[in-house]
């Protein structure tokens, strides 16, 4: 007589490989994944993050893909908590109930391809709402600086991009509310609710580096005005 038992199936956190590309996508992930994390933290439902697994096929941990970046709205306290779960950094498509709102993929040597194929195609199938695309080098990967497309009965369609006098390009992502600029080689996001550009990581450190040096001397001079 045999007696099955449940198996336990473990999705990796990493393939224990490096990121590739690391040097030149690493500064560039900081850059594009920390103003959205800042920008959505105190949203109800939302969660931001960026090169993880997301799984998307039960029982298969084989399967998987990894976004640069991605937001998704709308979750539930459970589904967060799956998310924000201690020692968990993965995605699971069927747990959290639903895709990700947003994806933006970072061109590198060696992953702008697949960016281009079977990550949009797939991305597509799973039901991401809006797939984005940037470009540092202005157009060597992908050939163009940015590219946007929204979902659209199962395929993606482009959001009409403008190009200003200085070459900066930018569109507006209804997912986010926010416009997203490529302007010389920097990806970066404006608010127009609160007509304000979102601080990049080396923006927040520097300002919260002068914070507390202000914070510092403040102190230094109330403990000169009480004689201490």
């Amino acid at each position: 007589m045999t007696t099955g038992r449940a198996t336990t199936i473990l999705y990796p956190e990493s393939d224990g490989m490096p990121l590739p590309d690391g040097e030149y996508q690493a500064p560039l992930l900081n850059d594009t994944v920390s103003p959205l994390r800042v920008h959505f933290r105190d949203v109800e439902g939302a969660h931001t993050n960026g090169n993880t697994f997301l799984y998307y096929v039960e029982g298969d941990a084989n399967v998987r893909v990894s976004p640069d970046c991605y937001v998704v709205f709308g979750l539930s306290e459970a589904a967060l908590e799956s998310l924000s779960m201690e020692g968990n950094n993965t995605y699971l498509l069927w747990q959290v109930g639903k895709p990700p709102d947003f994806v933006m993929e970072i061109a590198s040597p060696s992953t702008w391809r697949r960016d281009l194929g079977d990550k949009r195609d797939l991305y597509a199938r799973i039901g991401v709402g809006e797939y984005w695309r940037y470009d540092q080098t202005g157009g060597n990967f992908y050939r163009e600086p940015l590219v946007g497309e929204r979902l659209v009965d199962g395929k993606y369609e482009r959001f009409e991009l403008r190009r200003e006098s200085d070459g900066s390009v930018w569109g507006h992502s209804d997912a986010l509310n926010l416009d997203l600029w490529w302007t010389n080689g920097d990806l970066r996001y404006w608010d127009p609710v609160r007509s304000v550009w979102l601080l990049t990581h080396r923006e927040t450190d520097d300002a919260l580096q002068a914070a507390e040096a202000r914070a510092a001397q403040l102190e230094v001079e109330l403990r000169r005005l009480r004689g201490e």
